[in-house]
């Protein structure tokens, strides 16, 4: 290689104008990306819950009708307090309290004796078909969302 063509090289930018637009233009469109379909997802509102108990629906509870069903009586117990249902399920080991608000179309993991943490209380509640399950792992409660294009249909997937 000549000393002059060298030269250039040392001289020349690492990246010209071009490359720096095309660079920006990818970075933009994967921020969109990520925007579209994890920040803004669809969110369309609750027809209702169901809760499991390892696998198996043993509650349901439809919100446009304004009806329950409890397919385990002996784990389940539920209180109605106008438009409130507290709903205990108990496991072999131990209890979870969901609080689901018909009117509001919305359900929450109140209370749990699972471990010293309670992680599951601590989660999110359930507001719409975007929302995350609300799972309590020691005692194999899973609290799913309905509606959208999710139906009941007493399972997990």
């Amino acid at each position: 290689m000549s000393r002059e063509k060298l030269q250039q090289t040392k001289r020349a930018a690492w990246f010209k104008g071009w490359d720096i637009l095309i660079y920006a233009l990818i970075l933009l469109l994967l921020l969109a990306l990520f925007l579209f379909f994890v920040i803004f997802p669809e969110r369309e509102q609750l027809t209702g819950v169901e809760i499991f108990v390892k696998n198996e629906r043993v509650f349901f509870c439809e919100f446009e009708e304004g009806s329950y069903t409890i397919e385990d009586t002996s784990r389940v117990r539920v209180e109605e307090n106008g438009g409130l249902l507290l709903v205990t399920v108990t496991t072999e080991k131990g209890f979870n309290i969901i609080e689901i608000d018909t009117k509001a179309r919305r359900a929450e993991m109140t209370d749990a004796d699972c471990s010293w943490s309670r992680d599951c209380v601590h989660m999110p509640a359930i507001e719409n078909t975007a929302s995350a399950p609300v799972s309590c792992i020691p005692h194999g409660v899973v609290v799913m969302p309905v509606g959208g294009d999710r139906e009941p249909d007493g399972t997990l997937q």
